[in-house]
Protein backbone atom coordinates (compact mmCIF):
# COMPACT_ATOMS: atom_id res chain seq x y z
CA UNK A 1 0.00 0.00 0.00
CA UNK A 2 2.69 2.17 0.90
CA UNK A 3 4.60 1.67 -2.52
CA UNK A 4 1.43 2.33 -4.75
CA UNK A 5 1.11 5.84 -2.63
CA UNK A 6 4.72 6.54 -3.21
CA UNK A 7 4.32 5.31 -6.98
CA UNK A 8 1.31 7.78 -6.91
CA UNK A 9 2.70 10.93 -5.80
CA UNK A 10 5.96 10.30 -7.71
CA UNK A 11 4.52 10.55 -10.89
CA UNK A 12 2.14 13.64 -9.74
CA UNK A 13 5.76 14.64 -9.16
CA UNK A 14 6.69 14.10 -12.68
CA UNK A 15 3.52 15.27 -14.10
CA UNK A 16 3.57 19.01 -12.33
CA UNK A 17 7.08 19.25 -13.84
CA UNK A 18 5.99 18.21 -17.14
CA UNK A 19 2.90 20.84 -17.00
CA UNK A 20 5.22 23.35 -15.76
CA UNK A 21 8.04 23.01 -18.70
CA UNK A 22 5.37 23.19 -20.79
CA UNK A 23 4.07 26.05 -19.56
CA UNK A 24 7.60 27.95 -19.68
CA UNK A 25 7.98 26.71 -23.01
CA UNK A 26 3.87 28.82 -24.04
CA UNK A 27 5.09 31.65 -22.50
CA UNK A 28 8.36 31.76 -24.01
CA UNK A 29 6.80 31.10 -27.35
CA UNK A 30 4.45 33.80 -26.42
CA UNK A 31 6.97 36.41 -25.49
CA UNK A 32 9.10 35.52 -28.39
CA UNK A 33 6.27 36.20 -31.37
CA UNK A 34 5.19 39.46 -28.97
CA UNK A 35 8.79 40.89 -29.20
CA UNK A 36 8.77 39.75 -33.22
CA UNK A 37 5.74 41.57 -33.92
CA UNK A 38 6.62 44.95 -31.90
CA UNK A 39 9.87 44.96 -33.74
CA UNK A 40 8.43 44.12 -37.25
CA UNK A 41 5.63 47.13 -36.00
CA UNK A 42 8.32 49.49 -34.87
CA UNK A 43 10.54 49.00 -38.06
CA UNK A 44 7.46 49.81 -40.32
CA UNK A 45 6.51 53.15 -37.64
CA UNK A 46 10.18 54.31 -37.64
CA UNK A 47 10.08 54.06 -41.62
CA UNK A 48 6.46 55.72 -42.40
CA UNK A 49 6.20 57.43 -38.95
CA UNK A 50 2.65 58.48 -38.77
CA UNK A 51 2.56 60.26 -42.19
CA UNK A 52 -1.25 59.50 -44.45
CA UNK A 53 1.21 59.86 -47.55
CA UNK A 54 4.85 58.72 -48.34
CA UNK A 55 7.31 59.25 -51.10
CA UNK A 56 8.35 55.25 -51.76
CA UNK A 57 11.42 54.06 -53.63
CA UNK A 58 10.71 51.06 -55.12
CA UNK A 59 13.29 48.61 -56.64
CA UNK A 60 16.10 46.88 -55.95
CA UNK A 61 19.80 47.38 -54.87
CA UNK A 62 20.57 50.53 -56.11
CA UNK A 63 17.66 51.44 -54.10
CA UNK A 64 18.47 49.91 -51.51
CA UNK A 65 21.68 51.43 -51.62
CA UNK A 66 20.67 55.17 -51.52
CA UNK A 67 20.15 56.65 -48.81
CA UNK A 68 17.06 58.52 -49.40
CA UNK A 69 16.54 59.90 -46.08
CA UNK A 70 19.96 61.62 -46.35
CA UNK A 71 19.18 63.02 -50.13
CA UNK A 72 15.37 64.07 -49.28
CA UNK A 73 14.22 66.74 -46.60
CA UNK A 74 10.63 64.97 -46.83
CA UNK A 75 10.33 62.62 -43.42
CA UNK A 76 7.98 60.39 -44.96
CA UNK A 77 10.51 59.27 -47.76
CA UNK A 78 10.38 55.40 -47.71
CA UNK A 79 13.37 52.99 -49.26
CA UNK A 80 11.65 49.92 -50.27
CA UNK A 81 14.71 48.46 -52.07
CA UNK A 82 15.90 44.90 -52.05
CA UNK A 83 19.07 43.70 -53.47
CA UNK A 84 18.87 41.06 -55.94
CA UNK A 85 15.21 42.47 -57.05
CA UNK A 86 13.65 41.62 -60.74
CA UNK A 87 10.50 43.19 -62.14
CA UNK A 88 8.77 40.16 -60.84
CA UNK A 89 9.70 40.43 -57.18
CA UNK A 90 7.82 43.81 -56.81
CA UNK A 91 5.07 42.34 -57.99
CA UNK A 92 5.17 39.58 -55.45
CA UNK A 93 6.21 41.71 -52.76
CA UNK A 94 3.68 44.79 -53.62
CA UNK A 95 1.46 44.70 -51.02
CA UNK A 96 3.47 44.84 -47.83
CA UNK A 97 6.50 46.71 -49.25
CA UNK A 98 4.61 49.32 -51.65
CA UNK A 99 0.76 49.43 -50.69
CA UNK A 100 1.02 49.27 -46.88
CA UNK A 101 2.83 52.51 -46.80
CA UNK A 102 0.09 54.09 -48.15
CA UNK A 103 2.53 55.99 -51.10
CA UNK A 104 1.05 59.32 -52.48
CA UNK A 105 4.28 58.94 -55.14
CA UNK A 106 6.33 56.07 -56.13
CA UNK A 107 9.73 56.42 -57.85
CA UNK A 108 10.17 52.67 -59.81
CA UNK A 109 13.72 51.38 -61.06
CA UNK A 110 13.69 48.32 -61.77
CA UNK A 111 14.87 46.12 -64.62
CA UNK A 112 19.08 45.44 -64.61
CA UNK A 113 18.84 42.39 -62.69
CA UNK A 114 16.51 41.43 -65.04
CA UNK A 115 19.46 41.81 -67.72
CA UNK A 116 21.66 40.46 -65.84
CA UNK A 117 19.28 36.89 -65.44
CA UNK A 118 18.32 37.06 -69.15
CA UNK A 119 15.04 38.21 -68.84
CA UNK A 120 13.69 39.02 -72.16
CA UNK A 121 12.79 42.60 -72.72
CA UNK A 122 9.34 42.25 -73.40
CA UNK A 123 8.67 40.55 -70.19
CA UNK A 124 10.15 43.04 -68.53
CA UNK A 125 7.84 46.05 -69.80
CA UNK A 126 5.12 43.67 -68.73
CA UNK A 127 5.65 43.19 -65.60
CA UNK A 128 6.52 46.44 -64.96
CA UNK A 129 2.80 47.47 -66.17
CA UNK A 130 1.58 44.65 -64.17
CA UNK A 131 3.20 47.20 -61.25
CA UNK A 132 1.33 49.99 -62.51
CA UNK A 133 -1.90 48.37 -62.99
CA UNK A 134 -1.68 47.22 -59.79
CA UNK A 135 -0.86 50.98 -57.82
CA UNK A 136 -3.55 52.41 -59.44
CA UNK A 137 -5.80 49.91 -58.98
CA UNK A 138 -5.19 49.60 -55.49
CA UNK A 139 -3.48 53.40 -54.23
CA UNK A 140 -5.45 55.56 -57.03
CA UNK A 141 -4.30 58.61 -55.89
CA UNK A 142 -1.02 57.73 -55.88
CA UNK A 143 1.43 59.29 -58.70
CA UNK A 144 4.19 56.95 -60.24
CA UNK A 145 7.33 57.79 -61.81
CA UNK A 146 9.84 55.35 -63.31
CA UNK A 147 13.77 56.08 -63.69
CA UNK A 148 15.32 55.02 -66.75
CA UNK A 149 17.76 52.03 -65.80
CA UNK A 150 20.86 53.30 -64.98
CA UNK A 151 24.44 53.01 -67.93
CA UNK A 152 27.58 50.04 -66.33
CA UNK A 153 30.62 50.62 -66.61
CA UNK A 154 32.31 47.08 -68.40
CA UNK A 155 35.69 48.50 -67.20
CA UNK A 156 35.50 48.10 -63.96
CA UNK A 157 35.23 44.50 -62.36
CA UNK A 158 36.11 42.83 -65.73
CA UNK A 159 35.80 39.44 -64.49
CA UNK A 160 32.02 40.18 -63.51
CA UNK A 161 31.21 40.88 -66.88
CA UNK A 162 33.07 38.67 -69.16
CA UNK A 163 30.33 36.05 -68.76
CA UNK A 164 27.47 38.75 -69.69
CA UNK A 165 27.58 39.46 -73.59
CA UNK A 166 24.14 40.76 -73.60
CA UNK A 167 24.60 43.05 -70.05
CA UNK A 168 25.60 46.09 -71.90
CA UNK A 169 24.72 49.93 -72.07
CA UNK A 170 23.62 49.28 -75.93
CA UNK A 171 20.99 47.01 -74.48
CA UNK A 172 19.58 49.25 -71.74
CA UNK A 173 19.31 52.28 -74.10
CA UNK A 174 17.27 49.90 -76.17
CA UNK A 175 15.31 49.00 -72.99
CA UNK A 176 15.02 52.70 -71.59
CA UNK A 177 13.51 53.45 -74.75
CA UNK A 178 10.91 51.08 -74.54
CA UNK A 179 10.32 52.21 -70.67
CA UNK A 180 10.07 55.77 -71.92
CA UNK A 181 7.46 54.68 -74.78
CA UNK A 182 5.27 52.52 -71.99
CA UNK A 183 5.42 56.03 -69.37
CA UNK A 184 4.22 58.03 -72.16
CA UNK A 185 1.43 55.35 -72.65
CA UNK A 186 0.15 55.56 -69.51
CA UNK A 187 1.37 59.03 -68.71
CA UNK A 188 3.77 58.34 -66.47
CA UNK A 189 6.61 60.46 -65.70
CA UNK A 190 9.84 59.15 -67.26
CA UNK A 191 12.61 60.08 -65.25
CA UNK A 192 16.30 60.29 -67.44
CA UNK A 193 19.31 59.35 -65.20
CA UNK A 194 20.97 57.65 -67.55
CA UNK A 195 22.25 60.31 -69.49
CA UNK A 196 23.36 62.09 -66.43
CA UNK A 197 25.78 59.66 -65.09
CA UNK A 198 27.71 58.44 -68.27
CA UNK A 199 31.50 60.01 -68.91
CA UNK A 200 32.87 60.85 -72.55
CA UNK A 201 32.79 57.41 -73.63
CA UNK A 202 29.13 56.67 -72.98
CA UNK A 203 29.50 54.30 -70.11
CA UNK A 204 28.90 54.73 -66.34
CA UNK A 205 31.14 57.54 -65.07
CA UNK A 206 33.90 55.47 -62.37
CA UNK A 207 33.34 58.14 -59.83
CA UNK A 208 29.96 57.76 -59.59
CA UNK A 209 30.03 53.86 -59.35
CA UNK A 210 31.77 51.40 -56.86
CA UNK A 211 31.58 48.59 -59.29
CA UNK A 212 30.28 49.33 -62.75
CA UNK A 213 26.83 48.98 -61.43
CA UNK A 214 26.37 50.17 -57.79
CA UNK A 215 26.88 53.65 -56.90
CA UNK A 216 28.96 55.88 -55.00
CA UNK A 217 27.48 58.43 -52.63
CA UNK A 218 28.77 61.27 -55.62
CA UNK A 219 26.90 59.37 -57.88
CA UNK A 220 23.59 59.08 -55.74
CA UNK A 221 23.81 62.96 -55.05
CA UNK A 222 23.68 63.34 -59.25
CA UNK A 223 20.58 60.77 -59.37
CA UNK A 224 19.20 63.27 -55.92
CA UNK A 225 19.80 66.46 -58.68
CA UNK A 226 17.85 65.08 -61.72
CA UNK A 227 14.93 63.16 -59.82
CA UNK A 228 14.09 66.37 -57.59
CA UNK A 229 13.13 68.12 -60.69
CA UNK A 230 10.39 65.71 -61.48
CA UNK A 231 8.69 66.06 -57.72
Amino acid sequence: MYYNICQVVRKMNILKKTLMIISIAIISFIIIISVSYNIITNYKLKNIKVHDQNIVFYGDSITEGYNVKEFFDEENVVNSGISGNVTKNLIDRIDTDLYDYNPSLVIILIGTNDINTNVDDKTIIDNIEKIIKGIRMNRKNADIMIESIYPINREMNTEYWDNKPDYTNEHIIKLNKSIKKMCKKYNIKYIDVYSCLLDDQGNLKKIYSIDGLHLTDLGYYKVTKVIKKYI
